[in-house]
């Protein structure tokens, strides 16, 4: 049996199971229709009035899967295809519903986070769980609200904030490939001031990341965070956020020697060092009045992302980028109970976004030497209304004036429709979107290596996605499947001559195709079992036919928990398939640019048992099927590891 009929297996007899055993479970339901999501719209909503797909990532559950890395969580999620190039701490990208990784916009706290100096990309290399109260993932065009970046969707990191009292805790953790890891963890406060402060720190000795020589490529990551909010007076609150991010990784290097030697265009063993240094910080202050019939935000959001690189002859090279960026928001909420019973949300909002753009080589005053800059203003409107508690209807657009570009205008429509007494939803939704081309891309800095174009144009996506929600025994199963597909014109690609050794980018003519399915199931067996299973097939085609790179026909995912000893006990069992892929190779023997990679299989096992009321020791098993496989040509990823460690906590 193959590995994705193995996976087809699974997530069939997971449902099978939960039909025959939901009649004993609880009759609260698992999936309450209520829950409040920030990344949806312009204002918090209730996720099941999106049109949109949303899927949710909740501290606890971060927490009971014991994985320490964001990007290894996000193999969970429908739709998203994650790559790392090699063990932690090196680059790691997401791509979502067959789109690009810098067409993936992340928020951490709502402040825009993608990296000015790796094209407007994230890099969730050093984006630790610890302190994370919930990940909010949106799939689909979603420029009409946030801009660039947003063609596949947003990823918004929320972190956890206070509650009047005190809480701490603390763990410690050790295992395999000499890896160290601790965690602590400070909230509380009082009734009009609240806050909290977490850090993580992450060592590992790693592997080889090339197939050649036995020297290993170590990380070490650094996380912060820090959440406060104040209560100004009735109505008005402010609220302070930062993160900041210290990675340092060991790499090897690929060999692009020209003439080409025998590795020519493979990963070597090299000393090659990175220092990654990232800071979110931002203030805001939102308010409601008139029994939340008026309500404003005004926030400004900054973030900084510094890399230096240092080569075997330490050669020290380097970039930096800088986004500083103020929103002011205004909405309207109205009720007219005589039509419909319907409610009505208008919001209008501004945004001034100023970008700064710097680059350093080894040699003083070489060409890659430079300093860019852009502005943007954008001005947004998103109007929402509910009829009856049944069917939800939003319509958002948004006009960016930009310096470098052409002006862009994007749209958004979505609907959703609870029909009554059937636990049936629909959704769905359409939308344009924009990635304008980032510094690299235009500019170059590496005249010996990689050439820019200033004349680039931003790739422009649409999109749009149907799907039916089904919830079964009193919402103690929930079963969704959603249709997607996108049209990307003026794709942006990198091409590699072997002639020169020389890269250049462009813009491709046609439209670059994206189409696929995603399969959700999540079930309560019952007050001790749950169980949870998704599906994604994604066609992703450039105008040629030729397939996209990095972009897998099918992931899935199965993650089942069992709670006992009345909740002191816990295991969790996470299966995350990634099928064959494409990827790029600059092999100049052979006549191929890109090269399949084989499919692979990852499993997690994780368990935690609470000594005391404060102790709980935890443990877990990660590539427990010890894979041999890479998510980037040419680097090799660890194979199987075990850790564990102790967690106390203090407080309420």
């Amino acid at each position: 049996m193959t590995r994705i009929n193995i996976c087809f297996a699974t997530l069939l007899g997971g449902t099978l199971v939960t039909m025959n055993s939901l009649s004993a479970a609880a009759e609260d339901g698992l999936f309450p229709g209520d829950t409040i999501v920030a990344t949806g719209a312009r204002t918090p909503v209730a996720a099941d009035t999106l049109g949109t797909s949303i899927s949710l990532l909740e501290g606890e559950e971060i927490e009971r899967r014991q994985i320490p890395i964001m990007s290894d969580l996000l193999r969970a999620i429908p739709g998203l295809a994650v790559n790392r190039t090699g063990g932690p701490g090196q680059l790691s990208q997401v791509r979502i519903r067959g789109a690009e990784g810098n067409h993936t916009l992340v928020l951490i706290d709502g402040i825009e986070a993608n990296e000015l100096n790796i094209n407007g990309e994230f890099d969730f290399s050093g984006l630790l769980a610890i302190g994370i109260e919930r990940v909010e993932i949106l799939r689909g065009a979603q420029s009409a609200l946030y801009g660039s970046d947003a063609i596949g969707g947003v990823i918004n990191v929320i972190t956890k904030g206070g509650e009047p009292g005190f809480e701490a805790a603390a763990s410690l953790e050790g295992g395999s490939f000499g890896t160290v890891q601790a965690t602590a963890l400070i909230s509380g406060g009082v009734e009009r001031f609240t806050g909290a402060v977490s850090a993580g720190y992450l060592e590992t000795d790693g592997i080889n990341l090339s197939r050649f020589g036995d020297e290993k490529d170590g990380s070490r990551i650094i996380t912060v965070n820090g959440k406060a909010r104040a209560q100004l007076f009735d109505g008005v609150s402010a609220q302070a956020v930062l993160r900041y991010g210290d990675t340092r990784t060991d790499n090897d290097g690929q060999d692009f020697d020209f003439p080409p030697t025998p590795t020519n265009g493979l990963a070597v063993d090299a000393m090659n060092r990175q220092f990654i240094e990232q800071l979110y910080t931002g203030l805001s202050i939102d308010g409601s009045f008139f029994e939340n019939a008026f309500a404003f935000k005004t926030a400004v959001g900054y973030s900084r992302s510094e890399r230096e690189f240092v080569n075997d002859s330490n050669d020290l090279t380097g970039n930096e980028g800088e986004r500083l960026k103020f929103t002011q928001q205004f909405t309207v909420n109205l009720d007219t109970p005589s039509v419909m019973g319907a409610k009505h949300t208008l919001t209008a909002a501004y945004e001034r976004e100023e970008l700064d753009f710097e680059n350093f080589g080894a040699v003083p005053d070489a060409l890659e030497n430079q300093r860019r800059s852009d502005n943007q203003d954008s001005f947004i409107g998103e109007y929402r209304v509910g009829f009856a508690d049944q069917v939800y209807l939003s319509a958002g657009i948004r006009h960016d004036d930009n310096t470098l570009f052409d002006n862009a205008t994007t749209y958004r429509v979505a609907a959703a429709w609870l029909m009554p007494g059937s636990g049936t939803r629909l959704h769905g939704s359409w939308g344009t979107a924009i990635t304008n081309p980032g510094f690299f891309e235009l500019f170059g800095f590496f005249p010996d290596f990689f050439l820019g174009n200033p004349n680039l144009r931003p790739e422009k996506s649409e999109s749009f996605d149907v799907g039916v929600e089904q919830r079964f025994f009193d919402d103690r199963l929930k079963l969704d499947v959603t249709y997607f597909n996108a049209d990307l014109t003026d794709e942006i690609v990198t091409v590699f001559d072997f002639a020169t050794f020389l890269s250049t980018v462009e813009n491709l003519d046609g439209k670059s195709k994206r189409e696929g399915v995603e399969v959700i199931m999540a079930a309560q067996l019952s007050d001790q079992i749950s169980i949870s299973g998704s599906y994604t097939y994604t066609k992703s085609r450039q105008p040629d036919g030729m397939r996209e790179v990095r972009r897998p026909k099918h992931i899935a995912n199965f993650n089942a928990n069992y709670a006992f000893s009345d909740g002191r006990g816990n295991v969790n069992l996470d299966v995350s398939y990634n099928g064959k892929q494409l990827d790029n190779e600059f092999i100049a023997a052979t006549p191929e640019s890109r090269v399949t990679l084989d499919s692979y299989v990852l499993v997690t096992l994780a368990a935690e048992y609470q000594l005391t009321d404060n102790i709980a020791l935890f443990g877990r098993i990660e590539n427990a099927l010890d894979e041999d496989y890479e998510e980037v040509f040419s680097f090799r990823s660890p194979g199987i590891g075990a850790y564990g460690g102790l967690r106390v906590r203090l407080g309420e």
